[in-house]
């Protein structure tokens, strides 16, 4: 099917659908690069149902990242206090603060935001394992330092 009438007319199609989604060429663009690679990464027959469906997936995800990178950061830059009043102590605040990013993010995303580790872990682009690992460190870390100012 390279370089076909029907391949042209179905990345035409998909680059139009694409334009609507996006409302912007070039985002258009790689999208339907992105789309038409995942569709021969799976070996998929390229057909148009499908392809606008891939390209929908591909659009949809994109905007859950940028929703989640942009919540992060207001998170990150006010801080915990956002979660006071839901009942987090100042001194868990404190010492949920002094955690590396890295921590702290995948705690927050974990706990606070619902996210399962596989979600983190296709977010963040790294290895569910990595994932579970750093929580549960993350977590035991916190256990002993609420701990000790217990004590």
């Amino acid at each position: 099917m390279n370089n076909s009438p029907e391949l042209e007319e179905i990345l035409n199609q998909g680059y139009r659908y694409a334009i609507v989604l996006t409302k912007n060429k070039d985002l258009a663009f790689d999208l339907v690069q992105d789309s038409y690679l995942k569709t021969l990464e799976v070996n998929a027959p390229l057909q148009l149902p499908y392809f606008i469906k891939v390209i929908k997936n591909k659009f949809l995800d994109a905007q859950r990242r940028k929703q989640v990178k942009k919540k992060w950061m207001e998170k990150s830059t006010v801080q915990l206090s956002v979660l006071q009043p839901n009942g987090v102590e100042p001194y868990l605040e404190k010492v949920i603060n002094e955690l590396p990013i890295k921590q702290r993010e995948i705690l927050i995303l974990s706990v606070v935001e619902g996210f399962t580790a596989q979600e983190i872990s296709d977010l963040m682009e790294i290895p569910r394992g990595t994932v579970l690992s750093i929580l549960k460190r993350t977590k035991d870390k916190l256990r002993t330092q609420l701990n000790e100012q217990k004590t």
